[in-house]
């Protein structure tokens, strides 16, 4: 983008409180500047409408929108919106401006730049970018624009930025200038045909993203909106060592042409939060097989050995095949493309966020990021007393913590089994990232207690 028609410099004071410091990135439609708010003496991210476009209200509205959907979200993995404010320069020209949270960190792009990521940090990355979508699509907004540029790491955080194209589930999506179409290597090609809003969008993308992350490189050659249009045939699947077989099935559903062949949200973060915590194993090649038909010039699918006989054989992805929502036409020659047979407990049960907690008793392990097999009661007392001790340190809601106790123990009572645990387990996490998103329960604690839940699930589907 180029100049603004009027310079903004470090040092001036924007509505009389906000004093620029930076310049820190340039977009389309808007300049980011780092400044501090001299009202609370806090350093703030000021995201400023260009000038010359602020005479156009559709985009002034989609500023205005984008703090809204941040501020709808309140989730700990989205940059947080402060204010949303319309003043005027020296010379009558009207700005939009958002205030937004200070993110540390470096973009996911520049991590990319680098080299494909190792597996596990791609998917402990995709992972949280998920749950925020799952969050966001949940509450009625679709993001539009996930690509990498709009993801920050920061160690162990993971923040995902720029609202400022989101829209309504279901709202008509009637841009005839283009203004809101995002980056296109990372635009479903169903919004060439102007579909109103719908999360399999954000899906596609979530799907551009990871492929990137596991090979450094996109699934397709996209340089314009031609190339978005244009048909490029089967993804070839990634093809990264020891990455299990249900994130390569979730991969290419979610890069499906089809929005209904993609998985939802909640599916991709269940597959992505599983794989993190299955332990490497040794793997047997299966012959693929269809109704006693011979099925010609398919790669065969693999199932884990178990290492010892304390392996309780965790369960293995859902399939497209198997998962609603999941692609039914995998590419030809593709792992996706045969059909296995999936365990009864599900993914779900041994979903969790990346780093279990301290809370979480250590034990003999198969590898460098397997999970500890726990007893149930283990694992229950594990979590209750994560929940016990945020009490007792004022970092949980004493409503909340009764009921994060209750949900713990009746998980415990009920002992449900394959699909009935699988729900009841995405529940429970889904509970956990509600209660931060609100503010009732501390966001660490949340995280100890995604690992404590997963635990739990393992130990109930042993």
């Amino acid at each position: 983008m180029t100049e603004y028609a009027y310079p903004l410099r470090a040092g001036d004071l924007l509505v009389e409180r906000y004093r620029l410091i930076d310049r820190i990135g340039v977009g389309g439609m808007a300049v980011i500047w780092r400044a501090r708010d001299e009202t609370l003496d806090r350093l703030v991210a000021l995201k400023v409408l260009d000038p010359r476009l602020s005479g156009d209200e559709r985009l002034r509205e989609l500023a205005r929108r984008e703090a809204w959907a941040v501020a709808r979200l309140n989730h700990p993995d989205v940059a947080g919106v402060h204010d949303f404010v319309r003043t005027s320069t020296p010379d009558g020209q009207e700005i939009a401006l958002i205030v937004l949270q200070l993110v540390a960190g470096e973009p996911l792009a520049d991590r990319i730049a680098l080299g494909a990521l190792p597996w596990r940090e791609a998917v402990r990355v995709g992972a949280r970018i998920a749950a925020v979508l799952e969050v966001a699509h949940r509450r009625g907004v679709v993001h539009r624009d996930i690509t990498p540029d709009n993801v920050m790491v920061h160690g162990e955080q993971v923040t995902v930025l720029d609202f400022g194209i989101a829209a309504r589930i279901g709202e008509p999506d009637d841009d005839s200038t283009g203004a809101s179409f995002g980056t296109p290597a990372y635009v479903a090609p169903e919004r060439l045909d102007g579909m109103p809003a719908e999360s399999a969008t954000d899906v596609y993308a979530l799907g551009v993203v990871l492929y990137e992350m596991l090979t450094g490189r996109p699934p397709f050659r996209v340089r314009g909106w031609d190339d978005v249009a244009a048909d490029h045939g089967p993804v070839v699947p990634p093809d990264v060592a020891e990455l299990p077989r249900s994130v390569v099935a979730l991969v290419t559903s979610a890069l499906s042409r089809e929005p209904a062949a993609r998985p939802t949200q909640a599916e991709a973060t269940r597959v992505l939060r599983a794989a993190l915590v299955r332990a490497p194993r040794r793997m047997l090649p299966v012959a693929a097989v269809a109704a006693g038909v011979a099925v010609l010039g398919v790669l065969a699918w693999t199932l884990p050995l178990r290492d010892s006989p304390d392996d309780p054989g965790q369960a293995v992805g859902t399939t497209p095949a198997s998962t609603p929502g999941f692609g039914t036409q995998p590419a030809s020659g593709s792992p996706s493309a045969a059909p296995a047979t999936t365990p009864a407990a599900s993914p779900a049960a041994t979903g969790t966020r990346p780093t279990p907690g301290p809370s979480t008793p250590a034990g003999p392990t198969t590898g460098p990021s397997a999970a500890p097999v726990l007893s149930v009661k283990q694992a229950q007392d594990a979590a209750l007393k994560t929940v016990d001790d945020a009490f007792n340190d004022g970092k949980v809601r004493v409503d909340v913590a009764t009921d994060l106790r209750n949900t713990v123990n009746n998980l415990v009572q009920a002992r449900p089994k394959g699909a009935v645990l699988a729900e009841q387990v995405q529940a429970a996490h889904l509970k956990i990232d509600q209660r931060v998103g609100e503010g009732t329960l501390d966001y660490a604690v949340g995280e100890r207690l995604h690992g404590d839940i997963a635990a739990l699930g393992r130990a109930l589907a042993a």
